[in-house]
């Protein structure tokens, strides 16, 4: 259910044949379209008792005692087919439409439409910054307002990222979510973190092999991590991929050149995706312990859990 202060909105009703000659804007109170009992939207089948009232089937398999919880009679439920052809004529546009879904889904479908609606808006990481829109939006924002570098991920997945402190992005070609880099200057070195942005979604899809390899100071390091998703409502997530530790590291003005291969892991194959398989697990982010030869440091830069 939409979670609204306003107990009615506008919605669409559409007759039969959907004739757009016959369309007709009309304001409902919600909780017409809602069962009375459990308070989730009215799909069919929708049962009714000797009264009228209307309860969804899942109430209605709870029923064992052929009571109706509103008026208290003794009844035997039956399939009220009249407003079952409401609930299927009324429709409702996405919430996300302001973010450019042009989607509209009947009443009862709302809530699982905009779980997965990739307009669905992400946010701007930046602090003090409060843009939000969908993830192409928000890409076009963080390369014109905020001056991020921009990178194409090519066909191999492999790309050469020359990370600057602060955001970095990698764009795939024909997909609506994108991959941000992330590089702090800290009291130890280089700290890296990716993200892959997309709205609802939170479980990673993504693995990532990230390679530093140094010439001048013969210095090489690399790791293997799962790519955390989310919005960004929340900010960037917390914890590091990647520790370039300080004194390892080029004196590059331009950046640091990293080595980004991006994978899906081998276990999100597609029958575990269509629900045939169980559901991998996640694997344990990796411990980076480093020493830190002066004794005056804080002991939280000693050691770092990711």
């Amino acid at each position: 259910m939409d979670g609204g202060n306003s107990s009615k909105r506008t919605i669409e009703a559409l007759p039969e044949g959907e004739s757009s000659a016959m369309r007709l804007n009309v304001s409902i109170e919600v909780k017409i379209l809602d069962c009375p009992i459990c308070f989730e939207p009215l799909r069919p089948p929708i049962f009714q008792c000797s009264v009228g009232h209307c309860i969804c089937s899942s109430c209605h398999d709870k029923q064992l005692d052929k009571k109706c919880h509103l008026c208290s009679d003794r009844t035997s439920f039956k399939r009220c087919f009249a407003m079952e052809h409401v609930v299927q004529s009324v429709i409702s546009p996405c919430s996300n439409a302001k973010y450019g879904c042009t989607e509209k889904v009947t009443y009862y479908q709302k809530e699982e439409h905009e779980s997965a609606c990739q307009t669905a808006p992400c946010f701007c990481p930046e602090s003090g910054c409060g843009f939000a829109g969908s993830t192409k939006v928000l890409l076009d924002h963080l390369t014109a307002q905020h001056k991020c570098p921009l990178t194409a991920l090519p066909d191999s997945y492999t790309a050469s990222l020359r990370l600057q402190p602060g955001l970095n992005a990698l764009r795939c070609t024909e997909t609506s979510y994108f991959f941000l880099f992330s590089m702090a200057s800290e009291p130890f070195g280089h700290a890296i973190s990716v993200v892959c942005v997309q709205p609802t979604v939170t479980e990673p899809n993504f693995t990532c092999n990230m390679k530093y390899d140094c010439t001048m100071t013969s210095y090489c390091e690399s790791t293997s991590c799962d790519i955390r998703s989310s919005s960004l409502s929340d900010g960037l997530p917390t914890g590091y991929d990647l520790i370039l530790p300080k004194g390892k590291i080029s004196d590059d003005q331009k950046g640091i050149v990293l080595t980004a291969n991006i994978r899906r892991p081998l276990s999100f194959s597609r029958p575990c995706l269509r629900g045939k398989a169980p559901a991998p697990a996640i694997t344990q982010r990796p411990c980076f312990v480093f020493d830190i030869e002066d004794d005056d440091e804080p002991e939280s830069f000693r050691r770092y859990r990711l």
